[in-house]
């Protein structure tokens, strides 16, 4: 999770270079994330590695697995926006802009919770996810999803203004935004699912 926030970490500069019009920033920044999430594979692989197909948790191994990719997802949309961004100059309407900003600054919120949450791991571990640690994860699952719903909100800020300025964008232009604006979203939506799968490690147990 660590390696995976260090990747996402740079999507909100990668979204300023956007607004500035910076394609060589935004070429320098797609390469960065795609290295960190390559460095995130990695941990994700080693993990896997030193998982036994009979080794003893406390929570289903495949519930353990399902984790491991919900994190992995978050890092590999970080890159594939990186890419997104690469193959084409973006205008950005100006209504648009503080939008973009506000609904990146939700989704990297909703990360850090997610992050926040994968960390009381060892505690979770030490009582059997159950007791006060479990009720914990849980209002903090819960605090996830209300953070992820936001960050929806915003999305749908984003898209509205976005098709306010379609007359004067080219509809190639519409069509590259909307994956823009879902690639972003699914950063979200896949912290979201960290979470749930917290819930499911503590109803499972």
């Amino acid at each position: 999770m660590d390696a995976v926030q260090e990747c996402v970490g740079l999507v909100p500069e990668l979204v300023d270079r956007l607004i500035a019009g910076d394609q060589a920033g935004i070429e320098r920044l797609a390469k960065e994330i795609s290295v960190l999430e390559g460095k995130a594979d990695e941990a994700k692989n080693d993990l896997r590695m030193k998982m036994p197909v009979r080794l003893f948790l406390p929570v289903d191994r495949r519930d353990l697995l399902r984790l491991i990719r919900e994190i992995d997802a978050v890092a590999n949309n970080a890159e594939d926006l990186g890419v997104l961004l690469t193959l084409r100059p973006y205008e950005v309407p100006e209504e648009l802009q503080p939008l973009l900003r506000d609904f990146v600054e939700g989704v990297m919120t909703v990360v850090a919770s997610a992050a926040d949450l994968v960390g009381t791991i060892e505690e979770l571990l030490g009582s059997s996810f159950g007791g006060k640690a479990a009720e914990a994860a849980m209002a903090r699952a819960h605090e996830i999803s209300r953070l992820e719903h936001r960050a929806d909100k915003l999305q749908d800020r984003c898209a509205k203004a976005l098709f306010r300025a379609e007359d004067s964008m080219p509809p190639v232009s519409i069509f590259m935004w909307t994956k823009v604006l879902n690639k972003i979203g699914s950063i979200a939506n896949h912290a979201e699912n960290i979470g749930d799968q917290f819930r499911l490690f503590v109803a499972a147990s």
